[in-house]
């Protein structure tokens, strides 16, 4: 990190630091643009190929419903503030916070000219990502050198499984960019005592509650953080004025909340603690509910590639080494290491209760990843500057790039080799440490979730499917393909079959689904999930004997099937 000194006789020195300030400044401003745009641009390629999962249809209505509000808002403010109005805008999926979905909401109003439905829906929380990978580059580079940076951006985004993630409109991505920046905000300020700054990262906080309720413990892990490596009043006090602007801010973000307040507030606290929906999790060969308390780490070190991790562990190492150094830059360098290893820990220990509900694999901790890439992009910018020195040694110096290069080829090639014959299927990539997927299989994890797989079913149906045709998908998953049939991907004349005392999120365009069960269905997608097998054993009986007309597998490993089932009309 860059460390001014001065004197009062030393004002030429403060000039030119200043002015060396300013400019590392601005350099750093525009790599972390390019890496920002970059990601954009890299995300919007590949979107066109990543399915669409089980939770992104009512994010989607829910965003284009917020958004209709602010519109009503801005022509009649008295009506839109009403009870009545707010119900009609805000119940939809007024289960989760909204600050994420607003702003889908409004980049899609204006994606919309440009690009179609989906993409234009998906693309605020692209943009999101863009932020994050030019925030996590900035955070890296401003204390252990640009290359640190580039790694733990190129780090972040070499992850499979976040990157199939970066692409959707969910609230995972959005929590963990929302948890990162808010955890970034207090360490790029926490030499500064201004109440201001505690106010600031109260509404920081605030923001990320509003994202999802993984916020809640940014401010546990920063005093923590505090109580271990920086003891004083100023902070201490930062944390309570942030935790006491940080709740209004939440409930000022969600108009949900605006009538009914007390009575709204508790229904959201028991959702996200006794009341909500039961999801199992499929977990070494077992159905669980909640998974035992060393499933996050597992699944960490699982889907995580073995050379990141090996990288994350060096950058720890690193930071360990720091905090035992006479100079204080190093021992800063440090005690930021070691709130990124808490920015990675804490995740997986919210995770670990047994008191609430744990599922969809790396999903519920996702913030982690972007610490793990923090860690790794100076675990092998350690690598590097050892490589260097070695190398120095024996008047070798000019092979330090070449020799640096190709130890990043060797440590990537092999994740990112995987990850693209995998692709788009990235939910069902499982690193080296466990055997890949077909490795992971054997062991008994899950070989994929959340309908993703769906979309390889759509061709087939579109081509073939008699007019007026059921399918059917497992149980609760249907507004996937209602979702599909919405944006004219799957043909309107086609029928989606609905479980018992199921409903459509779009009934109000028409489209309700048909009541109709596996043995009723003239096409069956059948996604490989272990754990919807666990809960409707009647899949896997039904699949008995039966040969799919469309198989994706990869590795040898099916990921999603297609059955016909001929009826008699």
């Amino acid at each position: 990190m860059y460390c001014m000194t001065t004197t009062p006789s030393a004002f030429p020195r403060l000039y030119q630091d200043d002015h060396a300030h300013r400019r590392f400044a601005v350099q750093h401003g525009v790599s972390a643009l390019f890496l920002a745009v970059l990601t954009v641009v890299l995300l919007l390629i590949t979107e066109p190929q990543i399915g669409l999962t089980w939770d992104e249809p009512v994010y989607l209505m829910a965003a284009r419903s917020y958004a209709a509000w602010f519109e009503h808002l801005a022509t009649d403010p008295g009506d839109a503030l009403q009870p009545g109005t707010i119900k009609r805008f805000w119940e939809i999926n007024h289960e989760h916070p909204p600050l994420d979905k607003i702003w889908s909401g409004m980049v899609w109003m204006m994606a919309r000219q440009f690009l179609d439905d989906l993409p234009a829906q998906r693309l605020g929380n692209m943009i999101l990502v863009a932020i994050a990978v030019g925030a996590l580059y900035t955070a890296v580079a401003s204390s252990f050198g640009v290359w640190a940076g580039i790694a733990s951006a190129v780090a972040l985004i070499s992850l499979p499984r976040f990157f199939f993630h970066a692409h959707l409109a969910a609230l995972d991505v959005p929590a963990a960019v929302a948890f990162f920046l808010a955890t970034m905000l207090f360490w790029h300020t926490r030499h500064r005592s201004s109440v201001a700054w505690d106010v600031a990262l109260g509404v920081a906080w605030g923001a990320a509650l509003a994202t999802k309720i993984n916020a809640l413990f940014v401010l546990p892990m920063i005093f923590l953080w505090t109580l271990a490596f920086a003891r004083q009043a100023f902070l201490v006090r930062r944390m309570f004025i942030a935790g006491i602007i940080g709740l209004p801010t939440f409930v000022g973000f969600w108009p949900w909340l605006y009538h009914d307040t007390v009575a709204r507030l508790i229904a959201y606290i028991r959702f996200i603690t006794v009341d909500h929906w039961e999801i199992g999790q499929w977990y070494f060969g077992e159905a669980y509910m909640p998974p035992p308390w060393h499933f996050p780490f597992v699944m960490l070190v699982a889907v995580t590639p073995l050379a990141i991790l090996i990288l994350a562990f060096a950058g720890m190492i690193r930071g360990v080494v720091a905090l035992r150094s006479s100079r204080q830059t190093e021992r800063d360098q440090g005690s930021q290491i070691a709130l990124w290893s808490l920015g990675v820990l804490v995740p997986l220990l919210a995770l670990t209760t047994g008191r609430t509900m744990v599922y969809d694999n790396e999903r519920l901790f996702m913030p982690s990843f972007l610490f793990v890439a923090a860690l790794a992009g100076i675990g092998l910018d350690g690598f590097g500057r050892a490589l260097r020195r070695a190398l120095e040694r024996r008047a070798l110096a000019r092979f330090t790039t070449p020799a640096v290069v190709l130890g990043c080829a060797v440590l990537f090639a092999p994740h990112l080799t995987i990850a693209a014959h995998m692709y788009p299927h990235l939910l069902s990539y499982y690193s080296e440490t466990v055997g890949g997927l077909r490795g992971a299989t054997r062991l008994g994890l899950e070989t994929t979730y959340w309908c993703e797989t769906y979309a390889q079913a759509l061709p087939y149906i579109n081509a073939h499917a008699s007019p007026g045709a059921v399918v059917w998908t497992e149980d609760w998953s249907h507004d996937v393909l209602l979702t599909y049939q919405f944006i004219g991907r799957l043909r309107p004349d086609v029928r989606v079959a609905l479980a018992p005392g199921a409903g459509s999120l779009f009934s109000r365009y028409g489209l309700e689904g048909t009541p109709a069960d596996i043995s009723d269905a003239d096409y069956v997608i059948v996604t490989y999930r272990q754990t919807g097998f666990a809960a409707h054993p009647k899949i896997e009986r039904w699949m008995a004997g039966r040969q799919p007309i469309v198989r994706i597998e990869r590795y040898g490993v099916p990921l999603m099937e297609l059955y016909e089932q001929p009826r008699i009309r």
